[in-house]
């Protein structure tokens, strides 16, 4: 007997002057008006980030933090690192654990995988008051369009102001994510009459008004980032954690600063990639590509149990490697994971007959230095459920690749400020004594690799994805399916895809039984799941690609309702992507 299988897609548009992507209709659609009234790529990418955070506010804003990877037409690449931060009272045993996870090995740490998420009570890192980090997605967004943007911070929070006060009809994703945490927006006062008016979740088509929300943006309008780091904004969210066992204070939003940084730079066949530095997914997308680059992928061809093998043991080495040598410490290797040199030990190691054991490499050895003394055991793998993509270039072909996040969301809204605010503590290790334990005022790990690709000196593609960890592998497969194989961007982000991290393997069910058996006999663990244009077991990718004069979107077709926007500036380019859409629903 055989059984159909989804056949999941999504219209690639082309458009000339100017193209948005973003996961909501509205987003997409408010960026390019912003270009089209002759903002630049920053422009639009920051109007649209403020109106995401009002659009999608349990899974970023400006509660929230984020990353973009911005290319100029005339100027160099520059990244912008608005990632969390613990608050200064933060402490590395601030969370009690389940019992049996007290220590970083043995059998004292009841875990079933290698690097998975210890359990803390209460889930106090997940949800509450003590869950929260210091936001940066305001002082980010805010530097970017300083720095490189044509437009001011008011007009760039106008439209996230109108949608916060006017209210904008949900979808049904808005709704259901409503109804599966109904306990979490009731246990707060400032959130459930935002999310649950009169005791109910906002039904599908049902009108979500944020006045708060509104009211804060205005103070951001008028008084820039001062209007939420300083004053009013920042003194009420200091009281509300001090109130309720948070450790974020006024003074840690006082002393928050976004980075500009240059970019990682990496090349994967003839391709130069431009990743997220600092403590991001880049790096661990950089070393799994420059691994996969010692093999002819293209010869053994797209979707072959070896190929899909390969690409496996290359994520698995990433990650083994992110979980143990990334942290924010200055004696951290960052630097030799990217290199050619270090994919070159990774690579020999990986057999193509059978699974290896994902043990960390020796970054030390390949650079010729002494390990440090008391360099710190392996972390565990944060969680996230949240985030956003959005993805920008403009009639100049400057580009934005732009992700943010609430994490996975605290639950907490505080009375008279109406943002929900990250749980970004959950992105630490909750175990002292790893890379990625809590510190005051250090950064954690996070999730996120916006990226723009380059031929020859020239703009290629920018991409990114929502979807917590399985973020990397999604950009990953991405990039080898365009330039590897040969597939245009959107066939490439909407191809089946497997997932790993350091053990059992996820294989879209779409490849096969055939290729589910082959693996196994390599001795893969393999879970199927198979997605569905209502629920996406993989993380949500979008991007731009150039074709010579055109532009052309590409969307995973897959849960969240992501759209491409873009505006013609010519007779022989693609329709108005702004003409009405009746099938379009929010």
């Amino acid at each position: 007997m055989k059984l159909s299988r989804p056949v999941l897609a999504h219209e690639e548009l082309i458009a000339r002057d100017g193209m948005v992507v973003a996961q909501h209709p509205l987003g997409a659609r408010i960026g390019v008006e912003v270009l089209q009234k002759g903002g630049n790529a920053v422009d639009a990418a920051i109007t649209t980030a403020f109106a995401m955070g009002v659009l999608q506010p349990l899974m970023n804003g400006i509660g929230g933090v984020g990353n973009m990877v911005l290319h100029f037409a005339d100027d160099d690449p520059k990244t912008v690192y608005y990632g969390t931060k613990a608050p200064a009272l933060a402490k590395a045993d601030m969370y009690v654990l389940e019992p049996g996870q007290s220590e970083i090995w043995g059998g004292g740490l009841d875990l079933a995988r290698s690097y998975a998420w210890p359990k803390v009570k209460d889930r106090a890192n997940d949800r509450g008051h003590s869950s929260i980090g210091v936001p940066g997605a305001v002082a980010g967004l805010a530097l970017a369009l300083e720095k490189f943007g044509t437009i001011d911070l008011k007009d760039a929070v106008q439209p996230a102001i109108r949608l916060a006060e006017d209210g904008f009809p949900v979808g049904h994703h808005f709704t259901l994510a409503l109804v599966a945490d109904r306990a979490t927006f009731l246990e707060f006062p400032g959130t459930a009459p935002i999310y649950y008016p009169d005791g109910y979740p906002i039904p599908v088509g049902g009108k979500f008004v944020q006045t708060d929300h509104a009211r804060t943006l205005r103070l951001i309008a008028k008084h820039g980032t001062a209007g939420f780091y300083k004053g009013e904004v920042a003194e009420r969210l200091s009281e509300d954690c001090a109130k309720n066992g948070g450790t974020l204070r006024a003074a840690d939003l006082a002393a928050y600063k976004a980075q500009i940084l240059a970019p990682l730079r990496g090349r994967y066949r003839n391709v130069d990639i431009l990743g997220m530095p600092h403590l991001t997914a880049g790096t661990t997308v950089m070393e799994a590509l420059h691994i996969l680059d010692h093999f002819d992928l293209a010869k053994i061809g797209w979707g072959k149990p070896e190929s899909l093998h390969l690409i496996a043991e290359a994520i698995r080495m990433a990650a083994a490697d992110r979980f143990t040598y990334m942290g924010d410490r200055e004696d951290a290797p960052l630097a030799t994971l990217i290199g050619k040199d270090y994919a070159a030990t990774r690579a020999a190691m990986i057999s193509r007959r059978k699974v290896a054991a994902p043990e960390p490499g020796d970054p030390w050895a390949v650079s010729g230095c002494k390990r440090p003394d008391g360099f710190p055991g392996p972390a565990r793998a944060g969680k996230d459920d949240g985030t956003t993509h959005i993805t920008v270039i403009d009639s100049k072909r400057n580009a934005v690749a732009l992700t943010q996040t609430n994490v996975g969301y605290s639950g907490v809204v505080t009375p008279g400020v109406g943002v929900m605010m990250n749980n970004a503590m959950s992105w630490f290790c909750q175990v002292p004594g790893t890379i990625n334990s809590i510190r005051g005022n250090a950064f954690g790990l996070n999730n996120m690799t916006p990226m723009i690709l380059l031929s020859r000196g020239r703009l290629k593609a920018a991409l990114g994805a929502s979807g917590g960890r399985r973020i990397w592998s999604a950009i990953i497969q991405a990039v080898v399916n365009h330039v590897e194989h040969g597939m245009s961007l959107q066939d490439a982000l909407q191809a089946p895809r497997l997932h790993t991290e350091t053990d059992d393997l996820m294989l879209d069910g779409r490849f096969g039984q055939g290729t589910k058996s082959a693996l196994e006999k390599k001795g893969h663990t393999i879970t199927v799941a198979t997605p569905h244009y209502d629920r996406g077991p993989y993380s949500e990718p979008n991007g731009i690609a150039v074709a010579g004069r055109d532009l052309k979107s590409a969307v995973y077709p897959v849960a969240k309702p992501t759209y491409a926007a873009g505006y013609p500036g010519g007779e022989d380019a693609a329709g108005d992507s702004l003409a009405p859409r009746p099938d379009l629903h929010p």
